[in-house]
């Protein structure tokens, strides 16, 4: 299921989602310990830029006290890459609204992703 939408689209559990880069948020529970520094997030920026994105950030829907969805999505897998696009963002390379291709996750918490 391949969906696009502006505010928090309904996916099935892996199913590719297409989610502005304004509506992504850090996972507070992401199991990377230590920073990306800023010479990797520069590298992935570059990267990016050259080749697009690779591998598909892992994302599952922020919920508010009540469980409902705020709109927002956490990053679990992909921060870095996540960092690098906001920094293209900054650089006006590319759009804070325009969508980019995240696999979500729901149910779900940062684990990795297992073929």
């Amino acid at each position: 299921m391949t969906t696009t939408a502006n505010i928090a689209p309904t996916a099935e559990h892996g199913a590719t989602v297409f989610i502005p880069l304004n509506k992504l948020k850090k996972h507070p529970k992401n199991a990377r310990k230590t920073p990306h520094s800023e010479a990797s997030i520069e590298a992935k920026a570059a990267s990016i830029a050259a080749k697009g994105i690779l591998q598909n950030l892992v994302v599952e829907p922020e919920t508010n006290a009540e469980g409902e969805p705020t709109g927002f999505y956490l990053v679990s897998i992909g921060e870095g890459r996540r960092q690098a696009q906001i920094l293209r963002m900054k650089r006006k390379e590319i759009r804070k609204t325009g969508t980019h291709p995240l696999r979500h996750r729901h149910g779900e918490r940062c684990r990795r992703d297992q073929p």
